[in-house]
């Protein structure tokens, strides 16, 4: 496989690329860094395990989700350009979508916005 997703930047096993900053206004710096803080978190790793086990849209799912979304919705500003990103934040801790929500700070991590 050549092609180096995006969300392969966090493995301990990521081969060296260039930085992810480039291109991305302090905003989307900000949604980053708040999106990688929250990927080390506990519930977000808790949340991995529950979806590679096939646990979803449970009370416990709704739990972790909330949680990691609190950390990115807390840091993300109130603009248009992350407008999209923030209702689909919350859509998912109304709906407990737990890997819907794991894709969604993958991306923004790399990107810090849609």
């Amino acid at each position: 496989m050549d092609e180096i997703l995006p969300h392969w930047r966090f493995s301990p096993h990521a081969p060296d690329l260039p930085p992810l900053d480039k291109g991305m206004t302090k905003r989307d710096r900000i949604v980053a860094a708040a999106c990688r803080e929250a990927m080390k978190s506990k519930e977000y790793a808790a949340l991995l395990n529950l979806e590679r086990l096939g646990v979803r849209f449970t009370g416990l799912v709704g739990v972790c989700v909330r949680e990691v979304a609190r950390i990115v919705l807390d840091a993300m500003p109130d603009d248009a350009a992350h407008e999209t990103a923030r209702m689909q934040l919350e859509h998912m801790v109304k709906t407990r979508d737990g890997g819907e929500t794991i894709r969604i700070v993958k991306t923004l991590a790399v990107k810090g916005r849609f």
